[in-house]
């Protein structure tokens, strides 16, 4: 059972839908939610759930980019690679959708809309499968037309770890951040707006990178504009990052869901704790952070702070979890690496 009964409980998205997500009636813009990337950076997590199946308080991280580009246009294709059965069926119960399998090898983000250009009739509007933000992919595509540009894209203005130069609102060139670290400009956000005719300039060879097939060019044409915010937004493409999208999710700091999470959120001392369907556990066992995903069990003298334990999974007793996940029976810490049992990193 989970924790004491006297805890209160309450919810991150109350007025959100049960099933699915809303979408307009009309055909906008055709939508790619970008969910084919290997998630390299998260393994070990991503050697058993692709990234965009990864659970964030049991909801998969694709499906607030789906939700997303489905309050923009009914018509999204999702495209997968890696377990593209696992990734099309953790996002089916988010929305309707069309799915483009690449199979084992992913074509990069050019390859995949350069498969699509004869399905693309005006705009094709893409969102990344693992960024977490509150940007609006609806207000994006609108402000792409209001502008009449040929693409546009979603940046924050930074003070340094830049991808981009811009001169009045419009991307001027590129910023290599392995070599400029520090550079000041913009950084990209990683939702975008392109219109079909620019779809001609990608080759059709795979993989094939975005930025040097379709941004190069348009930029150099100052044809690239561009839609601000201050939001929030976070790739989620680390376990660092992984375990930081949840945390801000479980204090309210990220973006509203696609719907309310399936399980309880309540107050314990010192912090909040997220408790999924069917989680074992007394509640000596859980700390301010704790994430005990669906399905989990928490064994006599075992203890979870800062951390989640992925569904099904059991901690053994008198093991600690803290700052990191538990997947697969061992504890995954920020850097990537299983630790020992009892780590405490």
């Amino acid at each position: 059972m989970p924790g004491a009964a006297a805890r209160e409980s309450f919810s991150l998205a109350e007025s959100r839908p049960e099933v699915g997500c809303a979408s307009v009636g009309p055909v906008s813009a055709t939508g790619v939610l970008l969910a084919a990337g290997l998630g390299e950076r998260l393994r070990p997590l991503t050697e058993s759930i692709p990234k965009p199946a990864l659970p964030l308080l049991d909801i998969p991280l694709g499906a607030w980019g789906l939700c997303n580009l489905l309050e923009a246009t009914s018509d999204v294709v999702v495209n997968a690679s890696y377990s593209s059965d696992v990734v099309f069926g953790a996002l089916a119960p988010y929305g309707e959708f069309e799915t483009l399998d690449e199979g084992a090898a992913p074509w990069g983000t050019g390859g995949t809309l350069a498969a699509l250009r004869q399905r693309i009739s005006s705009t094709a509007l893409i969102c990344n499968g693992d960024v977490l933000t509150d940007v609006s992919a609806a207000r994006l595509l609108a402000e792409h037309r209001r502008a009449g540009a040929a693409a546009t894209v979603a940046v924050s203005l930074v003070d340094t770890g830049a991808d981009l130069s811009l001169d009045s609102g419009r991307v001027t060139g590129f910023v290599d951040r392995r070599s400029d670290p520090d550079a000041a400009g913009a950084r990209y956000l990683g939702i975008a707006a392109f219109e079909a005719r620019t779809l001609e300039l990608l080759p059709d060879t795979r993989p094939l990178g975005l930025a040097e097939s379709l941004l190069r060019p348009l930029a150099d044409g100052g044809e690239v504009a561009t839609y601000f915010s201050d939001g929030y937004a976070l790739d989620v493409g680390t376990v660092a990052r992984y375990l930081e999208a949840s945390l801000d999710l479980l204090e309210a700091l990220g973006p509203v869901g696609p719907r309310p999470p399936p399980g309880e959120l309540v107050e314990v001392e010192g912090g909040r704790v997220y408790l999924g369907l069917d989680v074992a556990s007394d509640e000596e066992s859980i700390g301010p952070g704790a994430m005990v995903l669906a399905g989990a069990r928490l064994h006599e003298d075992s203890y979870v702070s800062n951390a989640i334990v992925w569904p099904d999974e059991e901690v053994p007793a008198g093991t600690r979890v803290e700052n990191g996940v538990w997947a697969r029976g061992r504890l995954v810490s920020q850097g990537g690496t299983y630790s020992a049992l009892r780590c405490r990193f």
